[in-house]
């Protein structure tokens, strides 16, 4: 989580450990939300690690927005549910092919 805290504030500019707290939690309740949408995180997966940090910016600067997710989120996010939603089909079949 320690990448994710640094690449997250140095997408917000941010130079200090001040709100190092808060941060955390909004990570943590994000990445929460992400898993909730039915995807599998990897922390130690570079591409993971900068879709938290994006969705968690988002968040963060959209806090007191009523503003719908950004697109380029959206599509990511569905992407990675379709890709883990057939990954599970395969595996599926291939254990049901084994037996």
């Amino acid at each position: 989580m320690d990448t994710v805290l640094n690449l997250f504030k140095l997408d917000l500019g941010v130079t200090h450990n001040l709100r190092d707290a808060y941060f955390i939690s909004l990570l943590q309740g994000c990445k929460k939300e992400i898993e909730r949408r039915g995807i599998t995180l990897d922390l130690n997966s570079a591409d993971d690690q900068i879709l938290l940090t994006d969705y968690s910016a988002w968040s963060y600067r959209k806090r007191q927005e009523d503003a719908p997710l950004a697109n380029n989120l959206q599509h990511r996010l569905r992407n990675r549910i379709i890709a883990e939603s057939s990954g599970r089909r395969t595996a599926c079949k291939q254990l049901t092919a084994q037996t």
